[in-house]
């Protein structure tokens, strides 16, 4: 055997071990993409659910309260300041977690459906009259990214009325 084939059939080898390395690298990508993608679906269900969980632990007369402001003729001058702010705060809490969800879906790393879900109680939420104005005070304090207020503005939620899409429960 002379030099010039030996080369020629190392070359051979070569180029089919770099195309099994791509192969295999993109495999691994493919899966990492799939765990962290699993991984940030998890976390958004889990951090809901927290929420939720603390929110059984609250004073009943409190908990009655934030009841009465889902009402749709529910006024924010109704409230005192003290239930307007634990109110506030409770709610900014969940949707300071779901700008953190819709970070995850722009960048690629959350089920589209979970945003769906979550966008639309959000946009259902500031919908009514109490959150409404709860909404503007949020904007007026730049609590959330620009970007983030533009997408919870474009939900159209008579849209979601008229395909038969019902509030939301959160």
């Amino acid at each position: 055997m002379n030099w010039e084939a030996a080369g020629a059939i190392g070359e051979i080898i070569g180029a089919l071990a770099v195309v099994i390395s791509i192969v295999y690298l993109s495999t691994q990508i493919r899966s990492n993409t799939r765990a962290t993608k699993a991984s940030a679906g998890f976390e958004a269900a889990h951090s809901w659910a927290t929420t939720n969980e603390w929110v059984v632990d609250l004073d009943p007369k409190f908990k009655a309260r934030a009841v009465e402001s889902y009402r749709p003729d529910a006024n924010w001058n109704e409230f005192t300041p003290e239930e307007r702010t634990d109110i506030s705060l409770m709610h900014r809490s969940l949707f300071q977690k779901l700008e953190g969800q819709y970070y995850l879906l722009k960048y690629g790393y959350l089920d589209e459906g979970i945003w769906k879900s979550r966008s639309k109680w959000a946009a259902s939420l500031v919908s009514l009259p109490f959150y409404r104005e709860w909404w503007i005070q949020e904007q007026q304090q730049h609590i959330y990214s620009d970007e983030f207020v533009k997408v919870i503005g474009s939900i159209d939620v008579f849209e979601m009325k008229a395909a038969g899409i019902e509030d939301a429960d959160t």
